[in-house]
């Protein structure tokens, strides 16, 4: 005996591995963009606190900062922490703000947010700052409101250098 199939039958397991080919090729990742690193790998790196961890507390505005980390050039950043480095962080800029809790990581290190944020120098009256990423994917310079200066701005840019940092791709609010 023979048996005969229709067409549209022997076409079908074609049809379906057609669709099982596009979608496969609809479910393929992109593999994921790489994080710029503005610092040289290698480079030691240190972070530094002069006083207590409450020394930091109050408003900041970011002076200059690497592009894509957790802040911009003219943000505000409110610190409020405890001797020992623990509390919150207010960062406020582009129309938003967010809260974000603060644990001391060692001397200078603090984990912001589940980022680590190393404090690289404060001048003695801690009116400036530079904050760094160990890895170098961030970091910036912060200034007390109405309290930037020449000479603080470039002993920061001296210490991101000094880290392994490319003060080059630092942005300023000036430039975006």
């Amino acid at each position: 005996m023979t048996v005969t199939i229709p067409s549209r039958i022997r076409l079908a397991p074609k049809r379906a591995l057609a669709a099982l080919l596009l979608l496969s090729a609809c479910g393929a990742a992109e593999p994921p963009v790489p994080t710029p690193v503005f610092r040289t790998v290698g480079t030691p790196i240190a972070s530094s606190l002069r006083g207590s961890a409450s020394d930091l507390n109050g408003d900041w505005i970011v002076a200059a900062a690497y592009p894509g980390g957790p802040v911009a050039p003219g943000d505000r950043v409110t610190l409020r922490l405890d001797a020992s480095g623990g509390g919150v962080a207010r960062i406020a800029g582009a129309g938003e703000a967010r809260l974000v809790p603060v644990t001391a990581e060692g001397r200078g290190r603090f984990d912001i947010g589940g980022e680590p944020w190393w404090l690289l120098w404060t001048d003695d009256d801690f009116r400036t700052a530079v904050i760094g990423a160990p890895g170098g994917e961030y970091g910036w310079i912060m200034d007390r409101p109405g309290q930037a200066g020449a000479d603080r701005a470039r002993a920061a840019r001296e210490m991101l250098d000094f880290n392994g940092y490319d003060t080059d791709a630092l942005k300023t609010a000036r430039e975006g």
